[in-house]
């Protein structure tokens, strides 16, 4: 998963990254410059020298002249150790250009605003029109101290110190109290301040205190929680030269990159113009790549994950070749001594968190040009376990070569991923509708029943590239004459239009509204339909053969809690994927000319196959959890496992099998009935008779459930009955959800609506019509169904029944 902001690398600094860091020395030995204003002070050279008080722990900065422009890049070096919080090592900051500037006795230091720009350079009046139309930021006005030959001395100790990842606000949004930086107890970490030639890097402790209450998070993870101490990082680098050609976005093939508005542009164009984020690459005199993208992967992996981590970012090695550009990229192990911080360096990290969570491509780069200067792919740590707990509930935890090989190649995989997300590429979601085409893609293991019925995951992960990522790189990376650029690169997108390469990402799969049913997380199939056929298939099975075999002798059985939870929602993301054909809309990033279709409704006979489908996994025999599968879930599970990753229960301290039923009811038919899916239904049909409407769509899942159409006749207690009551109300709280949405369509509230007295006067009618010595659990829940029914349609009063159990995490490696 890629961070929030662009991902991307450099190799502008390639000709110095493995230069040797600059021998600080004191000034006792030298003649002191500046007066002797930097006596006694450890002086570091390089780019921005540096000059370090020991004693005061001040730190002065030298600049070549009154005004100095560089990039600075901001990184958290060390971490909170906690996914839901967000705050990980080797997180990326922002990224500026800053300009320190005299102004009398002091000199500010000013962050540049590149969003809003004018391009037209013959017209510096423009130029300047659009600069002073948009401010931009002074940070700091740091001390003069001294001059000497044009240059200033400063002391940037205030610049230095301080919170540039705004850790506070990320603390309080998590809800884990008020913090602030606590200077008594802050300053610069020497060991890892250093200076190069074309970069200093400038590393700081930060104890933040709180002001009150620590959130329970923090007082979980921290020895106080009252306070706690982190690592950022600066790095001041010299501006690149300006031979780097930024490279236009291209809506079909899928890259980060900057957006800026450009008043220069001619009122035929947008405002807003996007580059793609990507490194450096050049050709020598040769034709051989002259400064290959260099990765290093931090030893710090234990073993094998650390092996089949460097193998999975070598597929890149494989992407580049294959798409012309012979050994542009390379991946080697972190050097000894070497600071991952150091923006030299693109690294590979290992993320060691409480619990688990998301694996990150994140970067630094320039934000006038969008060149990538530092990848930080961060690897979480839990994800081996999270992926082996998967295996061993689908195929027992006795085979530890086959679980092993599971899972690194789950490893290599994510590699991949996070690195081809530090290269510039964002997430591919649709690229599993043409056989595995991206590493991109979040790809389901592969999981199939033999003809024999025996589950069969020999094809579980891909190895190496997808022919769509090759293909990316080619758009991306590949080097051409200046007069032939813009061609090639059409030349290049209409050949992968021509072989089937959709990208279509994160804001297409997504949201609960998403509508196009090819674009999903975590599938593995051309089609949902095929996708839900596989995925129900092997649930099935591995329900049925569900036992002490999926914990290792001499674990606790409490286990089996954990590994139960994706089994039981294996199909979970089938499911989401399926219902995105209900009401659905396929559509296209297309441009005129290109011969895409820009949208294409599903058609009518196949979304009511997948509303059959839908409405088949609510048959008592899908939510229903087998009575040789509850004997075995026992109490004190949460003792082993962390409760996030269980089953909620009402029936503490037993499994609440009623209640994880509910839960995947009522994830069915949220999804099907999606308020936004709801009104594509309205409209759909509204302007094509023959498709499938709202009306219809509730009906099938109240036919589905069996509601009742009349008196109802059940007199004895059964299982199944239980499960369809579960499905039942979850039916009616959905309706229910949709009919007092004020952001709802107004037709689809007033389908709810009629739906709703319909089925409530059939369930009161269920109730009344059950005799006194008939099942008096039947006549509860019909009158409870009916009850609620009615208090929303007499007084628009909202009914407050039980919502569903909240289901253990969703994605395989992420939290809810």
């Amino acid at each position: 998963m890629p961070t929030l902001r662009s991902s991307r690398v450099t190799t502008v600094l390639a000709a110095a990254s493995l230069a040797v860091c600059a021998v600080a020395r004191p000034l006792a030995a030298q003649a002191a410059p500046f007066g002797g204003k930097t006596a006694g002070h450890e002086r570091l050279d390089g780019f921005l020298p540096l000059h370090h008080d020991a004693r005061t722990g001040k730190v002065l900065l030298e600049l070549p002249g009154d005004s100095t422009r560089a990039l600075l890049l901001t990184t958290l070096a060390t971490g909170l150790g906690s996914n839901p919080v967000g705050l990980d090592r080797g997180m990326s900051g922002e990224n500026y250009v800053v300009r320190f500037d005299r102004s009398g006795e002091k000199v500010l230091a000013v962050l540049e605003n590149w969003q809003y720009r004018s391009s037209d350079t013959a017209n510096a009046a423009h130029q300047r029109s659009v600069a002073e139309a948009f401010p931009p930021s002074i940070v700091a006005a740091l001390p003069l101290v001294g001059t000497e030959g044009g240059r200033l001395l400063v002391d940037a100790t205030d610049f230095f110190v301080r919170d540039w990842m705004d850790v506070p606000r990320t603390l309080e949004r998590a809800g884990q109290g008020s913090y602030a930086v606590a200077r008594d107890r802050s300053g610069i970490n020497r060991a890892l301040t250093r200076n190069f030639p074309r970069n200093t890097e400038v590393d700081i402790n930060l104890t933040f205190a709180s002001g009150g209450r620590p959130g329970p998070i923090v007082e979980r993870i921290t020895p106080d929680g009252r306070a706690f101490t982190l690592r950022e990082h600066l790095s001041l680098v010299a501006l690149p030269d300006g031979a780097y050609r930024p490279r236009e976005w291209d809506p079909r093939v899928g890259y980060f990159g900057i957006r800026f508005h450009d008043f220069a542009q001619p009122i035929q164009r947008p405002l807003q113009q996007a580059w793609i984020g990507r490194h450096r690459l050049l050709r020598g005199p040769d034709g051989r790549i002259a400064n290959p993208i260099v990765y290093y992967v931090d030893p710090g992996i234990p073993e094998p994950v650390k092996t089949a981590t460097m193998q999975g970012v070598k597929w890149w090695e494989e992407a580049f070749d294959k798409a012309g550009l012979t050994g542009g990229f390379r991946v080697e192990w972190l050097p000894a001594g070497a600071d991952p911080m150091d923006a030299r360096y693109n690294v590979v990290q290992w993320e060691n968190r409480n619990e688990r969570g998301w694996s990150v491509g994140g970067s630094l780069g320039d934000p006038r040009t969008g060149e990538i200067l530092k990848a930080m792919a961060r690897m979480d740590s839990h994800r081996a376990r999270t992926d082996y707990n998967l295996y061993a509930g689908l195929m027992g935890a006795e085979a530890a070569a086959a679980d092993t090989a599971f899972v690194l190649s789950r490893v290599r995989q994510v590699s991949a991923h996070e690195v081809g997300h530090t290269l510039g590429l964002g997430h591919n979601y649709i690229a599993s509708t043409y056989e595995r085409g991206s590493v991109m893609d979040y790809p389901a293991p592969r999981v199939r029943l033999t003809p024999a019925g025996e589950i069969d995951i020999s094809q579980a992960y891909d190895v190496g590239p997808g022919e769509y990522d090759v293909w990316a790189i080619r758009w991306g990376y590949g080097i051409f004459p200046a007069a032939s650029e813009k061609d090639s690169l059409r030349a290049i997108v209409r050949e992968g239009l021509q072989k089937g390469f959709l990208y279509l990402s994160d804001g297409d799969a997504r949201p609960e509204f998403a509508s196009d049913p090819r674009v999903n997380l975590w599938d593995d199939a051309a089609t949902p339909e095929e996708f839900w056929r596989h995925q129900t298939g092997v649930r099935r099975v591995a329900m049925a053969r569900f036992g002490e075999r999926v914990v290792r002798p001499g674990d606790p059985l409490a286990l089996l809690q954990e590994r139960f939870a994706p089994v039981y929602f294996m199909h979970r993301f089938a499911l989401n994927s399926l219902a995105k054909t209900i009401g659905g809309m396929e559509y296209a990033s297309a441009m005129r000319g290109d011969g895409q279709q820009a949208t294409r409704a599903v058609a009518a006979d196949r979304q009511r196959r997948a509303l059959a489908l839908l409405v088949g996994g609510l048959r008592p025999r899908e939510l229903a959890i087998p009575d040789t599968v509850r004997a075995l879930l026992g109490p004190n599970a949460s003792a082993v496992t962390p409760d996030v990753e269980l089953f909620r229960s009402r029936t503490r301290p037993t499994f609440d099998a009623l209640g994880a039923a509910r839960t995947l009811a009522q994830m069915t038919i949220d999804a099907t009935l999606q308020r936004e899916r709801a009104a594509r239904l309205v409209q759909q049909h509204a302007f094509d008779p023959r498709q499938l409407s709202l009306a219809e769509a509730i009906d099938s899942i109240a036919a589905g459930t069996r509601w009742p159409t009349g008196a109802a006749s059940t007199t004895t207690a059964s299982a199944e009955q239980a499960m369809r009551f579960v499905a039942q109300r979850a039916l009616l709280d959905r309706l229910i959800a949709l009919a007092a949405d004020s952001d709802a369509a107004p037709e689809v509230r007033a389908m709810a609506e009629l739906k709703l007295g319909e089925l409530g006067a059939a369930a009161g009618r269920a109730a009344r019509g059950l005799p006194n010595g008939g099942r008096i659990e039947a006549r509860a829940h019909y009158r409870s169904l009916a009850t609620d029914a009615e208090q929303w349609l007499t007084s628009r009063e909202a009914p407050k029944p039980s919502p569903a159990l909240v289901a253990p995490p969703g994605d395989p490696f992420g939290q809810p």
